[in-house]
């Protein structure tokens, strides 16, 4: 249909004949038809294996370098290193925060720089291990 209609007021009932024909055609006889077809569409919804995305654990906490035993669960008992973010599961502002509190206590004096006080090697463990005790 590249040529345009020219409809005037009385020629509005053969526009609609017209219409009507091309969709005949097409597989559509009317317009409601083609409303109905959309319930058959599936439903939209969230996936249902999605698992939640996972959250620092120590976002909405102050870390402090006086808190020596929470400091104390991001350090290594044995060589006095800290754990890195992909064990730790930490984001990147507190890892960064909490990397400087470690430095601070040690510089201080608050936490032992080679191996962990051993009055905090019974607390609960904060981050994953890969390699537990």
């Amino acid at each position: 249909m590249a040529a345009t209609l020219v409809v005037s007021s009385r020629g509005w009932g053969r526009l609609q004949q017209i219409l009507a024909a091309v969709l005949w055609r097409r597989g559509y006889s009317s317009q409601e038809e083609q409303v109905s077809h959309k319930v058959d569409l599936p439903v939209e919804m969230e996936n249902p294996y999605k698992e939640p995305p996972k959250r620092c654990v120590l976002c909405g906490i102050n870390v402090d370098y006086k808190n020596v035993q929470l400091l104390s669960q991001f350090v290594s008992p044995y060589t006095g290193r800290i754990y890195g973010r992909h064990i730790t599961g930490l984001c990147g502002k507190k890892q960064k925060e909490i990397s400087k509190a470690i430095k601070r206590a040690h510089v201080i004096g608050f936490m032992p720089v080679v191996y962990k006080d051993p009055t905090f090697l019974n607390d609960p463990k904060v981050c994953d291990i890969r390699h537990p005790e």
